[in-house]
């Protein structure tokens, strides 16, 4: 869910080229900036860790089984860099699984380290580029203000607007491929490696020490890490509206302080799945969790096909009031459905391809 309001906004407007603090109207300005502090860049890493958690534990029931995994590891994320590359140029540019895809290859020789490894390496390598990248932003905004102010790509926003808007399926498909590069090209590739990548190293090193396993870790100590990280979480996300909108405090907001309120999240759901009758509200979500790929790849073409030329044509039109409503709506449907789904099917129709691809017969 947290996810699909922060692509809502790039179904419905060219997000990546605008500054999200001047560029809506009153009412709009509001909620834009609430998304920003509370969503933006505050759930890929919960699903970065989650990646790295996943192939470890996958690692350790192979290893049980006396099963091959690297070799069926590699298959498996070579099929979802097919499905995110034709999710990125074919459906929607803000595809975010070929960044896991091809991230998670990396890091299958790392799963053989100690966990405790991982997790430092992992904290080592996502916080010292990122402290020394908003350290030279912020000297740089001191020597030469110019070079810190946000301002809108007019160029790519009137293109986008009416490419999306009012483009053939070929034009839109052109753009699609411009889009994605502007984040994956260089030097956006490697600020998604530094932000990915050593997340999946500390999530793999989590599995690898069994921490999130047989109550390790009391609700004392969780309550404790939830107001830490959302303390120093909020405080990073808000310096852009309390500070100053510019390009080093976005940094920080978008990097920090996105990774650290993920932690309280994490926290507080860890949290709630220990109260009474949790798993009452828990379990439609827990539902809709089970099929991740049909969700998430479910989500873009419902967006695209509201939005885009090629369907409704609503690119622009709409307030980010009625987007978040949207995304509401359509996340509950998609939790009914799952629902539904699950109650006849073991997987997703996408999760039953990959398993399909990834071990070569019908699960």
């Amino acid at each position: 869910m947290g996810i699909f309001v922060v692509n809502m906004l790039s179904f419905e407007f060219p997000y990546l080229y605008i500054n999200p603090y001047d560029w809506f109207k009153a009412g709009d300005q509001t909620v834009a900036a609430w998304i920003q502090v509370f969503f933006q860049s505050s759930f890929y890493p919960v699903f970065s860790l989650l990646f790295g958690y996943g192939l470890m534990f996958q690692k350790q029931r192979a290893e049980k089984a006396g099963a091959n995994f690297f070799r069926f590891a590699f298959r498996r994320l070579t099929v979802l860099l097919v499905f995110s590359l034709v999710h990125a140029f074919l459906i929607w540019s803000g595809d975010i699984l070929a960044a896991y895809a091809v991230f998670g290859m990396i890091l299958l020789p790392f799963l053989k380290l100690d966990g405790k490894v991982l997790i430092y390496a992992g904290a080592v390598l996502f916080f010292v580029p990122h402290l020394l990248s908003s350290l030279y932003l912020m000297v740089m905004a001191l020597e030469f203000p110019n070079t810190s102010v946000l301002y809108a790509d007019l160029k790519n926003v009137t293109d986008s607007l009416q490419v999306y808007g009012s483009g053939s399926y070929m034009d839109i498909t052109k753009r699609r491929f411009l889009d994605w590069y502007h984040v994956y090209g260089p030097p956006g590739g490697w600020n998604a490696f530094f932000s990915i990548f050593p997340l999946m190293m500390a999530g793999a090193g989590i599995c690898g020490e069994n921490w999130l396993q047989d109550g390790r870790i009391t609700m004392k100590k969780w309550l404790l890490f939830f107001f830490v990280c959302f303390a120093s979480g909020l405080f990073c996300k808000l310096l852009p509206i309390l500070a100053a909108a510019n390009v080093p405090f976005m940094y920080i907001q978008q990097t920090i302080g996105g990774t650290l309120l993920s932690g309280a999240y994490i926290a507080l759901v860890m949290l709630a799945v220990q109260l009474p009758h949790a798993k009452l509200f828990l379990n439609p979500v827990a539902k809709a969790g089970r099929m991740p790929l049909s969700i998430y790849i479910g989500q873009s073409v419902i967006g695209t096909m509201i939005f885009y030329a090629y369907g409704l044509g609503l690119y622009g039109k709409l307030s980010v009031t009625v987007g978040m409503g949207l995304t509401v709506l359509i996340y509950l449907i998609q939790m009914m459905l799952a629902d539904m789904w699950l109650l006849r099917f073991r997987y997703g129709p996408l999760e039953w391809i990959w398993r399909i691809l990834s071990y070569g017969k019908k699960p």
